[in-house]
């Protein structure tokens, strides 16, 4: 999400108040807390965040990968328990290993719908200047 505010070129308050005419509500505050942090941002957020800085088109594959990032990292405890941790009692008590290999294939994931939508929209770009379709 970082990289993707930083190719949008939008400020916190820019991309507030777009998400607001979405009608969406998204504080700067909030965005700085979620930027700047390393856990996984609420669906809601990552929703809104990327109407504003990727377009609606891109919504639904970022909403595909938080989703994945986020059952790779939970599961459902046993027997009508809480949600919590995935554990395995072959590499540790409190599935370390487990949860380390998961958070490796998140952040890989991330990174490679990063690159991809990145690419995408610079390579659209490119496409429109080559044939006389300025950007502004």
């Amino acid at each position: 999400m970082r990289a993707l505010k930083a190719w949008s070129g939008l400020t916190y308050r820019e991309i507030a108040v777009r998400a607001h005419q979405n009608g969406d509500t998204l504080p700067p505050s909030t965005l700085a807390t979620v930027l700047g942090r390393a856990t996984l941002p609420r669906e809601d957020v990552v929703r809104a965040f990327v109407r504003v800085c990727g377009g609606k088109d891109e919504t639904d594959a970022w909403l595909r990968a938080r989703s994945g990032i986020a059952l790779a990292v939970w599961a459902p405890a046993g027997q009508g328990g809480a949600p919590g941790p995935v554990l395995d009692d072959e590499e540790g008590a409190d599935g370390r290993h487990r949860m380390a290999d998961a958070a490796v294939a998140a952040v890989f994931a991330a990174g490679c719908l990063t690159s991809w939508w990145c690419g995408k929209r610079l390579g659209s770009r490119v496409t429109r200047r080559a044939h006389g379709q300025g950007t502004h």
